[in-house]
């Protein structure tokens, strides 16, 4: 089951939600963290550049519905996303976690992530 980290805040542009990088940057820019919060939210995420790649195909105009899902194999950036959403979730933000076999047509796949387009009618 390929696993999902995603707010209830609408990208209207994509018909979606914000995933949980979105959400990060967001909280980061939005208000001033306390420092521990800041300091999680930052060690994590520069954990995560650092280890987790970028997928070119998401910075592509034509895959601005894809989404990224992580595999269940990728145990050392759930940790960390899972931290990320402690901070987010004590900042008011709602956060799901979706699973699914089937996350759509997959448009790029590593060892920890696979990006996928929504098949035609799934929201």
């Amino acid at each position: 089951m390929y696993i999902r980290f995603q707010g209830r805040i609408k990208n209207e542009r994509a018909d979606s939600f914000l995933g949980i990088f979105q959400l990060a940057f967001q909280l980061r820019d939005s208000i001033d963290l306390e420092k521990h919060y800041e300091a999680e939210l930052i060690e994590n995420l520069v954990w995560l550049k650092e280890h987790l790649k970028s997928p070119k195909p998401l910075r592509e105009e034509e895959n601005f519905r894809a989404l990224s899902w992580f595999k269940p194999e990728a145990q050392h950036p759930l940790k960390r996303i899972r931290a990320i959403v402690a901070v987010l979730q004590e900042h008011g933000y709602v956060i799901d976690t979706l699973k699914s076999s089937d996350p759509g047509i997959i448009i790029y796949e590593d060892g920890w992530q696979v990006v996928a387009k929504p098949r035609k009618g799934a929201k």
